[in-house]
């Protein structure tokens, strides 16, 4: 191609540099079928040079047409030989086109200046010949849409159409169709050229001079002529010029009708159909009646020749949707039509969906039988599952989706229940996963609307055997709102009858066990309730929402057992916490009331009642301690701690003789800890009725905790219960000393009483524990107590207790010593515990039994005192008995000391003397050494 670029002249002003490029140019594409790119330019360039050329020298003649002929063959031979063509389009496709182009322009135009030349031979057959040249070369110009070169080619081809019009060297018998036939052809080469460059003007003046001529065109150029004016038409419907277009197709359609079809091509009848079929789409977008019945005429003569044609269907149905008051009922007598009678492909269903979309805006229910006759009789048997699948989706939702339509359930039942025996396979999964959806849809809205029986069949249609490949999550849904509609209408055998259908894995999911909770509410089965109950409450990880769902539900329904039990699986889960997004005061004062309202309720005292109240109350108190700590969390208000407290006091004062001591001990410990969690920051009288009311708290707990100790077998129970007596003891001990001033009257005694009780239990527990000094450390700080039944008390627990004879003596000898200085002091018990300390100091400790023997006397002489006389007799004679003793150790001193004590204690007996006169005379007669 280089060689060739080298002998492109600039200027061809002789034939020898025109044989020069053109014998280059065809050995180039001869020896090279990749020529570059530029040789269309270089070709382009050559054409326009030619065109200056105006004569070539006689004896080159032979040789330009010769050279010119090959050249042509050569281009023919690149448009049809597929191996060199293929290779020239692979480098480009345009430039391949182009080529080809100009290589036949390039020879024609050597033509044209063969005769130019005055020396050639101008006959009516050289003539003919350029012309039909000229002919092939301006179709290919057209086609490959090079109009500018086409045109210039077409004005060179004009005079000698002139001249062959003049031949006269050839007969006119030899030249007639020929001649005739080119002038036809030139003429309508002239309109298309017009055409193609947009000026219709000139088309039809071309057109005119066509249809002008005296002679018919004979049936290949009519049939071509329809063909151009058909094409000339569609593009002007395709620019939305439909008058236009109308007017052109209806020349197309009077041309092709001019020649009888038996005359022309096979393909006739197709161009035909085409030409009206455009006519009618044009027709249709004009205004007016009269189009639009000129469109029908045009459209039932299409339908009398190609009656069940699927585009003259599907122009019918067009035409209907032009008509806005068309009968639903004939549109759908003709896509059933299309239905029956059309071979069914992808492009065909398609067709056939869109018109059915088109007809269910008029009428679902004809929409709905067109889609049935498609699926059941025509698709359902082929084994394409596309098809089946989408037909049986835009079927389900069509009667699912659409108003007005009657009994639409019963209608889609029919069809799933005819299907399976006609379906090769089942239902895909994605055409079952979209069906459901939309059943879904449908199932809610009847929901929602309280048409339960309606959404019962949808449920139903939904677990159709037909969608076998279904998962188990979407049967299990479908199932649950089975069972909501069951419990809608109350039938909750039919509940139990869906949940005993249902797989394991769908009947263990929380939502079903929470249906069939409701279910054994409603339906009085407190065993199935606790067992989904359970269930549910097993399944909970870190959300209790059900459980909350449970407990409303079981409140609704008036179970207060169920809700107790719901409420305390919900503090379970949470451990008696904080669940997420729940005031847990609230939660907690809700399960108390209702185990409250339980227990007054009851006609009898249910343990796990109890039970439950002491842990909700426990639960209760140990989260308000962790919460009160966390400034960020203060759900435990003032006002939610006098709650807890006073209920838990009020329930402990109430049933504290009825339950088990233990539970009403653990309300009072949790009411404790509630009021110790008041801030020290209230109103002073505030503070006071706290204190009041721990004290209270102090002094029941201490009195359970005394006798719970008092009935323990268990040494380390027992030992326990006496050493919380003691705390209790001594948190009432430290609150009465600060409140005891601001109290009157029967209040103050009141608490003094209290006070005075707690004491005596607060030294049996000492006592119990062994602790002596603690003991010892009571009696004296309660002397100033005057309360003398108070000390007879202690004194009965030191006398009846395990101590040391010391502690005895100790303790008892300060009890005595507080009792003798009160008012009011029992004689009788006062010489007994004075007999018992004389007793245990007799043997251990004589000073003590000596100092006893003058508070004696001191006592019996006291005449507001009434000592008794049996005492005093039994002092006397132990005192001398004691005295003799000492006689017979040879202890004189002692001896002498101990008998007139005993002679003091008889001389204040009240017996007339007799017991001093004894004792006397005993004395007198001992025998003293010197």
């Amino acid at each position: 191609m280089a060689q060739v670029r080298t002998h492109l002249v600039k200027k061809a002003d002789s034939s020898k540099e025109i044989l020069r490029f053109a014998s280059k140019l065809e050995d180039s594409l001869r020896s090279n079928p990749r020529p570059p790119p530029s040789l269309a330019t270089d070709l382009y360039k050559q054409i326009d040079e030619l065109t200056e050329q105006r004569a070539v020298i006689s004896h080159e003649f032979r040789e330009l047409d010769e050279q010119g002929t090959r050249l042509w063959n050569l281009a023919s031979k690149l448009k049809k030989d597929d191996s060199a063509s293929m290779q020239l389009y692979a480098c480009s496709p345009v430039y391949y086109l182009t080529v080809a182009t100009s290589i036949s322009v390039l020879v024609l135009k050597v033509m044209f200046l063969l005769f130019q030349s005055p020396h050639c031979l101008n006959t009516a057959l050289d003539t003919i010949r350029i012309l039909k040249l000229t002919l092939k070369t301006v179709k290919l110009c057209l086609d490959q849409k090079q109009l500018a070169l086409g045109e210039r080619i077409a004005e060179k081809a004009a005079s000698y159409e002139e001249s062959l019009k003049q031949c006269q060297i050839v007969a006119r018998q030899e030249l007639g169709d020929t001649r005739d036939d080119l002038t036809n052809r030139y003429l309508m080469m002239r309109v298309s050229l017009a055409w193609q460059q947009n000026r219709l003007d000139l088309a039809e003046n071309w057109l005119v001079k066509l249809e002008s001529r005296p002679l018919p065109l004979g049936p290949v150029l009519t049939e071509d002529l329809s063909d151009l004016l058909y094409e000339i038409g569609k593009e002007r419907h395709g620019q939305a010029a439909h008058g236009m277009a109308v007017s052109w197709l209806e020349r197309a359609h009077n041309t092709l009708r001019s020649v009888g079809l038996q005359e022309l091509s096979s393909d006739a009848g197709d161009l035909e159909t085409a030409i009206l079929h455009t006519l009618v789409r044009c027709l249709m977008m004009l205004p007016g009646n009269e189009a639009h019945k000129k469109a029908w005429n045009v459209a039932n003569n299409l339908n009398t020749r190609s009656e069940d044609s699927m585009i003259v269907l599907t122009l019918k149905l067009d035409l209907f949707d032009k008509d806005l008051e068309y009968d639903p009922q004939d549109y759908c007598d003709v896509l059933i039509r299309i239905v029956r009678s059309i071979r069914i492909t992808d492009s065909s269903l398609s067709t056939i969906l869109h018109y059915f979309h088109k007809l269910r805006g008029r009428s679902p229910m004809l929409a709905h039988t067109v889609l049935e006759d498609l699926l059941l009789k025509r698709l359902a048997a082929s084994d394409n599952q596309d098809w089946i699948d989408k037909t049986l989706v835009t079927l389900t939702w069509n009667l699912t989706a659409s108003i007005g339509v009657i009994d639409d359930v019963q209608l889609l039942s029919q069809v799933l229940d005819t299907l399976p025996n006609q379906l090769l396979k089942g239902v895909r999964a994605s055409a079952t996963h979209a069906i459901q959806i939309l059943l879904w849809k449908r199932i809610e809205v009847s929901y929602n609307r309280e048409e339960f029986a309606t959404a019962i069949r949808l449920c139903q249609l939904a677990l159709h055997n037909i969608f076998d490949k279904t998962g188990e999550l979407n049967n299990g849904k479908i199932q649950r709102k089975l069972l909501l509609c069951a419990l809608a209408t109350a039938n909750y055998s039919e509940a139990r009858n869906t949940y005993a259908c249902m797989s394991p894995l769908c009947q263990s999911a929380q939502e079903t066990q929470f249906l069939m909770y409701k279910v054994g509410l409603r339906s009085n089965d407190s065993d199935l309730a606790a067992e989904c109950l359970e269930a549910i409450y097993q399944k909970c990880v870190d959300d209790a929402a059900l459980l909350y769902a449970c407990v409303l539900e079981a409140q609704q329904t008036g179970q207060r057992k169920q809700a107790i039990s719901a409420m305390q699986r919900v503090l379970d889960k949470c451990n008696y916490g904080s669940p997420p997004g729940v005031n847990l005061p609230a939660l907690l004062r809700s399960i108390a009331r209702l185990l409250i309202q339980e227990l007054e309720s009851a006609t009898e005292q249910s343990d796990s009642t109890v039970d439950a109240i002491c842990k909700v109350f426990e639960g209760a108190a140990s989260q308000a301690r962790i919460q009160r700590r966390d400034p960020s969390n203060q759900n435990f208000t003032v006002l939610e701690l006098d709650w807890f407290s006073r209920n838990t006091y009020n329930l402990s004062l109430k049933y504290c003789t009825e339950w088990n001591h233990s539970k009403t001990l653990c309300l009072l410990n949790a009411c404790l800890k509630f009021i110790d969690l008041y801030p020290s920051d209230m109103e002073e009288n505030v503070l006071s009725d706290l204190s009041l009311r721990h004290m209270f708290c102090d002094f029941l707990g201490a009195s359970l905790l005394t006798v719970m100790a008092r009935e323990e077998d268990v040494i380390e129970s027992q030992l326990q219960y006496y050493l919380d007596v003691r705390k209790h003891a001594g948190s009432f001990q430290n609150h009465f000393l600060a409140q005891i001033s601001s109290f009157e009257g029967g209040a103050k005694e009141d608490l003094r009483c209290k006070a005075s009780a707690l004491v005596s239990f607060d030294f049996e527990a000492a006592v119990q524990l062994k602790a002596w000094e603690d003991a010892s450390q009571i009696v004296k700080d309660s002397q100033d107590r005057e309360d003398p039944k108070l000390y007879g008390i202690l004194a009965d627990i030191l006398l009846s207790s395990e101590a040391p004879t010391e502690t005895i003596i100790s303790i008892l000898q300060q009890i005595v010593n507080i009792s003798w200085r009160l008012n009011g002091i029992d004689e009788t018990k006062l010489s007994r515990w004075i007999r018992c300390l004389f007793q245990l100091a007799l043997t251990s400790n004589t000073e003590i039994a000596e100092f006893l023997l003058g508070q004696v006397l001191t006592l019996a002489n006291d005449e507001t005192m009434e000592y008794p006389p049996e005492e005093l007799e039994w002092l006397a004679t132990t005192t001398f008995n004691r005295a003799v003793d000492f006689y017979c150790a040879s202890h004189d001193e002692s001896c002498k000391r101990w008998a007139e004590m005993a002679l003091a204690v008889a001389e204040t007996a009240k017996d007339g003397g007799q017991l001093h006169e004894l004792l006397q005379e005993k004395y007198l007669g001992l025998k003293w050494k010197d």
